[in-house]
C-alpha cells in the first residue's frame, strides 16, 4: 500500500481496534479510548485485552484474530516483546494500517533497534504500513479522531476549522505544543506524532499534507531524517502547491544529536546541511518553539504581502519606535506616507498629534477609540503601504474589545495584511484578545514575534517569486529521482 493511501487509514480510520484497552483512564489504553469517546468519535472501536469483558462501555475482545471484522487501524499499546505475534494476527485479519505506541525500540540500543527492523520487515511483506514506534498518537479534529494517549487530548476549546497540520518527531513536546496552539485557538486539525519513524517517516506525512485539501500550512518538529533525497522531493511538491513549511529543527548541537539518538533512534545531522537544503527548497526555519506557531498564523491566516513597506499604528509613540526599529533591522522598510494619507491623518489627531508613520494615536485613544480604526483605514489604504503591524498596550476592557472589533473590521476588508502585538497583560483584555484570535488576526505579545512573524512572510513571498522561475529544472529531478544542487543559496546576495 502506497504510503499516502495508508496515512489516509491512520487519520480518517472508520474503525479502530485498541489492543491494550484498559479500564483504568490513567492507563495509556484507557486514556486513547477515553479520548475517543470523549471527542465523539463516530467508527467502531474494539477494546482487545483478553482480561475484560466491557472496557468505557463498550464491548472487549481477547485478540485481534477474535474481532469480528478487520478494521481500519490498530493501536498497539503493549510491551514490545508480544508486538510480533500481535502484528501476524494483524496480517491475518487484514488490518490497513498500524499504530505502534509501544517504545523499548531503536530509541533503547542494538537489540531495539534488531526488533523494530523485524517488525517493519514483516509488515512491508505483508501490506502494512506502521506509524511509530514511540508514539503518543495523532488527531483530525474535523474527524473526530483523537487517536492519542497525550494529555492534551483534554482539552475542550479545540477549534474545528484550522486548516495547519502539524508532524512531530517528539510527542511530549509535540503534544503540549498542540494544547498551547488550541488553547490560543490556533486551528491546528491534523496532528501526527511520528515517533521513531521505522516505516512512514516525516517525509511520508508531508506528501500526504501536501494533497490534503483541507492543510493550507505544514508544521514540523523535526529531529533528524533517514533519506534525504526522498524530503527534498516532498518539499518540491509542497512548494509546487505553494504550501508553506515550517520547521523547528532540533538536535543543533553535539549534545542535542546524541539526544535525539538515545530517544527516537533517528540521526540528526549537521545542523548547517539542514539549513541550507532548507533554504533551497522555500523551508521556513522556526529559531524557537514559539516561532513554529507565530509563523504558522501569519502564513496561514493572511495573504502574503506585496512588498517590505509596512505601516506602523500604535498606542504608544515609544511602540511606535520599537517597531519601526524591529522592522528596519529585520530588513522591511517603514516608508513615508503620501501627502494625502498626511493631511486625513492630520483631520483626525489632536494638535498635539503628528501625522506620520509610524502613527501614534496618543492617549487620547482612552476617550476616542476610533481613532486607531480611522488611522488604521488610513494608513492601510496608502500606496506605500504593503502590510500593517498595529502595537497595542494599555488598551483594556471595553476599550479593548471595541478596538478588536475595529480591527477585524478592516482586517476582512482589506488584502492587505493586517498583524497584531498586544503588550497589556492578557486578564485585562481578554475578551477583545479572543475576539482578535476567533476572526483569524495574528495576536503575538511582543513586538518582536509580530514583526518576525511578518518578515517571514515577505521572505516567503520572493520564495514563491523565484520558485516560478526554477520549478522547471526541481520538477525534472523530481521525476528523474535525483537531487538539485543550487549553488546560488551560497551566493553573498
Amino acid at each position: 500500500m502506497n504510503p499516502v493511501q495508508s496515512i489516509e487509514y491512520l487519520l480518517n480510520p472508520s474503525s479502530i481496534a485498541v489492543v491494550g484497552a484498559s479500564t483504568n483512564r490513567n492507563k495509556h489504553g484507557g486514556r486513547l479510548i477515553h479520548h475517543l469517546l470523549m471527542h465523539g468519535y463516530t467508527g467502531k472501536i474494539y477494546p482487545i485485552n483478553p482480561k475484560a469483558d466491557n472496557i468505557q462501555g463498550l464491548t472487549c475482545f481477547p485478540s485481534i484474530k477474535a474481532l469480528p471484522e478487520s478494521v481500519d487501524l490498530a493501536c498497539l499499546l503493549i510491551s514490545s516483546k508480544y508486538l510480533l505475534k500481535t502484528m501476524e494476527e494483524c496480517v491475518d485479519k487484514k488490518i490497513k494500517m498500524v499504530m505502534i505506541h509501544s517504545s523499548g525500540f531503536a530509541e533503547t540500543g542494538r537489540e531495539g533497534a534488531k526488533l523494530q527492523q523485524q517488525l517493519v520487515e514483516y509488515a512491508k511483506a505483508n501490506g502494512i504500513r506502521i506509524c511509530g514506534p514511540n508514539t503518543i498518537g495523532i488527531t483530525n479534529v474535523k474527524n473526530k479522531v483523537f487517536a492519542s494517549f497525550s494529555m492534551s487530548m483534554t482539552s475542550t476549546n479545540i477549534p474545528v476549522d484550522g486548516s495547519i497540520s502539524y508532524i512531530t518527531q517528539s510527542g511530549a513536546i509535540g503534544g503540549a505544543m498542540l494544547s498551547q496552539g488550541w488553547d490560543k485557538s490556533i486551528g491546528i486539525n491534523k496532528w501526527i506524532s511520528s515517533g521513531n519513524e521505522a516505516d512512514l517517516d516525516a517525509a511520508d506525512y508531508i506528501d500526504y499534507m501536501v494533497k490534503d485539501d483541507s492543510t493550507r500550512t505544514i508544521c514540523v518538529f523535526l529531529e533528524g531524517i533517514k533519506d534525504g533525497l526522498k524530503l527534498k522531493r516532498s518539499l518540491v511538491k509542497a512548494a509546487n502547491k505553494r504550501k508553506p513549511v515550517i520547521v523547528f529543527k532540533n538536535g543543533r548541537t553535539e549534545v542535542g544529536r546524541k539526544s535525539v539518538q538515545s530517544h527516537t533512534g533517528l540521526l540528526a545531522g549537521n545542523h548547517k546541511v539542514y539549513q541550507a537544503v532548507f533554504k533551497q527548497y522555500g523551508v521556513i526555519m522556526a529559531e524557537s518553539l514559539d516561532d513554529l506557531f507565530d509563523f504558522a498564523m501569519a502564513l496561514n491566516y493572511l495573504s502574503l504581502p506585496d512588498g517590505k513597506r509596512v505601516g506602523v499604528v500604535s498606542t504608544s509613540g515609544g511602540a511606535c519606535t520599537i517597531v519601526a526599529d524591529r522592522c528596519i533591522d529585520s530588513g522591511l522598510e517603514v516608508p513615508d506616507l503620501t501627502k494625502e494619507s498626511k493631511e486625513r491623518l492630520k483631520a483626525i489627531l489632536p494638535d498635539f498629534g503628528a501625522p506620520q508613520n509610524p502613527f501614534d494615536t496618543t492617549a487620547q485613544i482612552l476617550n476616542n477609540p476610533e481613532y486607531l480604526k480611522q488611522g488604521l483605514e488610513v494608513l492601510i489604504n496608502d500606496p506605500n503601504i504593503d502590510a500593517m503591524i498595529l502595537m497595542l498596550t494599555i488598551l483594556a476592557g471595553s476599550v479593548a474589545t471595541h478596538v478588536a472589533e475595529d480591527i477585524i473590521e478592516l482586517s476582512q476588508l482589506s488584502d492587505k495584511p493586517i498583524i497584531v502585538a498586544w503588550t497589556i497583560a492578557e486578564n485585562l483584555a481578554k475578551e477583545g484578545m479572543n475576539k482578535l484570535r476567533k476572526a483569524k488576526v495574528p495576536l503575538y505579545p511582543s513586538p518582536e514575534r509580530a514583526v518576525k512573524s511578518l518578515q517571514v512572510m515577505q521572505q516567503y513571498k520572493r520564495f514563491l517569486e523565484e520558485w516560478e522561475r526554477k520549478k522547471e529544472v526541481y520538477n525534472v529531478a523530481l521525476l528523474k529521482n535525483v537531487p538539485v544542487v543550487d549553488y546560488s543559496i551560497h551566493s553573498k546576495h
